[in-house]
Order: structure tokens, then sequence, then C-alpha cells
């Protein structure tokens, strides 16, 4: 629809510009002759910009409670990388709070759990001088979205509602809108002059091909922070599918209890990221974001004899505050058992003899029973979700809350 992409086209031609505060300290920190004293001059200028940054190093995000009251000091606490990250970051939210559009409360809180989790994954993978670069780049790599929604509301809620329900994201965004949510965030970015890895990250967070190589470190973190942030919350976009994440992780030789411990990080970490935003955001234009938590709980029985397997979907449910039923104690009636409400299914590791064996039990007790199932798996897991509620293997809250839900098994 050429109206919708002229919409979006106008949009980027307006764009809101950094404060120029924030562009005058970034012109002095790519200088390379520039000292400490000179980003203290630059960044006392601006009282509003000073007082943020005190007031955030002084917050529980850094764990300095009181102990910096000059912006002199700050700058030798935070160090040239930590003053420019912050900047960066506080002057883009300021930015996209002008821009305004269509509510974007699910954005936040899918924004600050990608870039808690990007944060987890430096921790975890190693090798990466800078975090707290991570943090910002995950809590700005989807912030093409923001331009869209303000360009052409309906239409972009049209296309997040299709592809949460499946559709590929970016050939839809290109058909509707003319322009994917990554070429207009990267093209948002390199408008306000910002580091070519920024930009980058911004432009394939979605493009696992370039994820999963090695030559562009802070994009490979926006992607597992873009898929941790999915698995949490899931109310924005939805998780990479199981291969996907089985790639990513053997390029990066990661396992799959590493990703488990970024989540329960990612959990702690979210909590000082809401601080830095609501300190970003001094007039309140932004949407209050809730970043996961509440549903689901319970109780859970993993049936499948991969123990690899076991191991990733038992610490989803952990995560999500579920408790996992020993298999042989759920099948042998032990007490506890009829606390279970859900059982997951993974038809990968058995036979359809096996199947035919457990399946009466599993049908007579009072829990609902889910199908582990992934795209391009046996005619067996397509056979079982023709009657029992799917559970994607990389699952997310909602995915979870779907599955377990006693409609769904109706």
């Amino acid at each position: 629809m050429p109206d919708l992409k002229d919409k979006v086209m106008q949009a980027m031609r307006s764009l809101p510009p950094l404060p120029v505060a924030v562009e005058k300290l970034l012109a002095v920190m790519n200088d390379e002759t520039s000292s400490a004293d000179d980003v203290t001059q630059v960044l006392s200028s601006d009282q509003a910009l000073a007082g943020k940054v005190l007031k955030l190093v002084n917050s529980g995000y850094y764990g300095l409670s009181g102990e910096v009251s000059t912006i002199t000091r700050a700058v030798v606490v935070l160090g040239f990388s930590g003053v420019r990250n912050v900047a960066m970051g506080f002057g883009m939210v300021s930015a996209m709070a002008r821009l305004g559009g269509a509510s974007m409360a699910a954005f936040w809180d899918h924004a600050l759990a990608a870039g808690a989790g990007a944060q987890a994954m430096a921790e975890q993978l190693g090798g990466h001088k800078d975090p707290e670069e991570a943090f910002i780049a995950g809590l700005m790599h989807d912030i093409g979205h923001v331009v869209l929604a303000s360009a052409a509301p309906e239409a972009w809620r049209s296309t997040q509602t299709a592809w949460l329900a499946g559709a590929e994201l970016i050939a839809l965004e290109k058909e509707t809108l003319g322009m994917s949510h990554a070429a207009v965030g990267q093209r948002l970015l390199e408008y306000w002059r910002l580091p070519t890895p920024l930009q980058e990250a911004v432009r394939h967070h979605h493009d696992l091909k370039t994820a999963a190589g090695r030559d562009q470190p802070l994009t490979t973190l926006v992607a597992f922070g873009d898929i941790l942030a999915c698995i949490h919350g899931g109310g924005f976009e939805r998780p990479v599918a199981e291969d996907d994440l089985g790639r990513l992780l053997r390029l990066h030789c990661l396992e799959t209890k590493q990703v488990r411990a970024a989540l329960a990080q990612m959990d702690r970490k979210i909590e000082e990221m809401k601080v830095f935003l609501r300190i970003a955001d001094e007039c309140g234009d932004l949407q209050s974001p809730v970043a996961g938590g509440g549903e689901p709980a319970g109780v859970a029985v993993v049936l499948s004899t991969d123990q690899d397997r076991v191991a990733w979907v038992s610490g989803l449910l952990e995560h999500f505050g579920c408790r996992t039923f020993p298999l042989k104690a759920y099948f042998d009636r032990e007490p506890g058992s009829a606390e279970v409400q859900l059982v997951i299914l993974d038809p990968n590791c058995m036979t359809s003899q096996q199947l035919a064996r457990i399946l009466p039990f599993l049908d007579q007790q009072p829990a609902v029973t889910c199908v582990l199932k992934d795209s391009g798996e046996s005619p067996l897991a397509d056979r079982l979700a023709e009657t029992h509620p799917v559970l994607p293997y990389v699952f997310s809250r909602q995915d979870l809350l779907a599955a377990a839900s006693p409609r769904a098994s109706a």
C-alpha cells in the first residue's frame, strides 16, 4: 500500500534529533584528543542531562548510593564508555518519547527484558568488553517499531498480530509498510550518528545467519537478548524455533544451561533496568512497563527420555515459577501427583507403540497433556498436535499459559 509507505517515509524525514547536549557529548568522545575534563565540561553544560547522570550513578543501578556528588567524580566512576552508553540511552529514550503514536507499553516491557538479556548473555559469553553497551543495544534494538507505530498505528498493529500468529515479520512489514522495523531502526541510529556496531545490531538482530557469526559480537548479544526477552514475556514478539536456537548455541560453543542461567540473571537485572528507564523518561511520557511476573505457576511433569531436553524444559518451567514433579512418581501415583496440572509430552524420543500405551493413562488424569512440538518434527508429533495443545520447544510465558489452559485440551 503506497500510502502507508509514504507515511513511514514522512515519519523518517520528521525524526526527532538527539538532545543537543548528547550530540555534543558523543562528538567530544569520538575525538581521540578529548580528555576527561572535556567530557565533564560538556556534561556539566546541560543541567538536565547532568542531573540524570548523577541520579543514575547514585541509584541502585550502580550500587553507589549517595557516594557521587559531582559530575567530575561521575565521569571517573563511569569511564568514557560508561558515560557514552548512559548518554546514548538517555538521548534515545528522550527522542523516542517525543515520537508518540500507538500505546507502547508492551514495547518497553520487551525492550527492558532484551536489554537485561543482552547484558546477561555478554557475561555468559565472555570476551565482550562492555556489557553496558549490550544493555543499551538490547534496549534500543526494536526502536524502528516506535517509528512504524507512530507513522501507521493500525497497520503496525495488524503486522504485530499476524507475527504473533505465525507470520514472518520482516517480510510482512516490507509488504505492508514498505520497510521493516529493523531497517527503520538502523536508519534512525544512522541519522543520530551513533556507533556502527549499534546500527548493525539493530539492523540484523532478526538475521540469525549474521547473529550466529563472529564478525558482529554486539549483534549476537542482541539476538540472544531478544530471544530471552521473548521467552520471558512473549507478548510483543514470539521466541525463535528450536533449530535456530540450537544453531546459535553451537556456533558460540554454548549450552542450554548457560541460557537458563542468563534467564535467571535477566530477572534480577530487569529491576535495575527499570531504574534507568524511569530516570531517562523524566516527563513520564512513556508507558510504564510491567516486565513479566505473575502467572504461570503450578506443577508440571516433563515426559521425555532425553535428559538435555528435560533439563531445558524444566529450566523454563522453573523460570516461570512452575515446579516439576518426577516422571516415575507421577506414573506410580505417589503423593503429590494429584497436584500436577500439566504434562508436557515430548514425542521426539518415543515410538508410536510407547505412546499408545501411555496416552490412555494420561487421558484419565485431570492434568492437561500438551505436546512439545516445533516445525519440521515427525509425523507423530503432527498427529498428536491434532488432539492436544502444542507447546514449542522455546516457549514463552504466554505459550505456557495457553497450553496449560483447560480450554486448550477441549
